[in-house]
C-alpha cells in the first residue's frame, strides 16, 4: 500500500471514530435531557410514575433563561425518578390558574393527578433535587 493511500486510509478511519464519538455524545445527551422536555398534556400523562415538576417559565424573562441553562448543563443533578416540564408562562393560563402560578421561573411539584404537593420560585436543578427529596 502506497504513502498516499496509507494517509487516506487513516484519515478516513480517524474520521469514523470521531464520527462515531459525535454519535455517543449526542445520545448521551438526549437520553439525559429525556428528563426536560416541553409541558404537553400528553407528556405530562406519559410520564407514568415519575415524580413531575412544572417549570413555568417566559422566552423573555432572563431568571428563566438562566434557570433553562442551568437545568440542561447539569441535568444529571435531576433524580432519574423525576421529569421537570417546561412549561410556557404565557400560553398555559389555566395551569398557572390551577396553580396560582403569579410570576414566571416558578417550579411546581404536582404527583400524577396533578394535585399539588410543592410550589417554590426561583432556583435550577439543585434546587429541584433538593425540593423532590433527591439530592446527588
Amino acid at each position: 500500500m502506497g504513502f498516499l493511500m496509507k494517509k487516506v486510509l487513516f484519515g478516513f478511519v480517524a474520521l469514523l471514530g470521531m464520527t462515531a464519538l459525535a454519535a455517543v455524545t449526542a445520545q448521551d445527551t438526549m437520553m439525559k435531557l429525556e428528563s426536560y422536555a416541553p409541558y404537553s398534556a400528553k407528556a405530562f400523562t406519559e410520564a407514568g410514575k415519575l415524580k413531575r415538576v412544572l417549570f413555568f417559565a417566559a422566552s423573555w424573562c432572563p431568571s428563566c433563561r438562566s434557570a433553562d441553562k442551568d437545568i440542561t448543563e447539569n441535568i444529571k443533578l435531576i433524580p432519574a425518578d423525576t421529569m421537570v416540564f417546561k412549561t410556557d408562562y404565557d400560553t398555559e393560563t389555566a395551569l398557572k390558574t390551577k396553580y396560582l402560578v403569579t410570576r414566571q421561573h416558578t417550579f411546581v411539584w404536582v404527583d400524577a393527578k396533578g394535585v399539588l404537593i410543592k410550589k417554590w420560585s426561583g432556583g435550577g436543578a439543585s434546587d429541584i433535587a433538593k425540593a423532590v427529596g433527591s439530592v446527588k
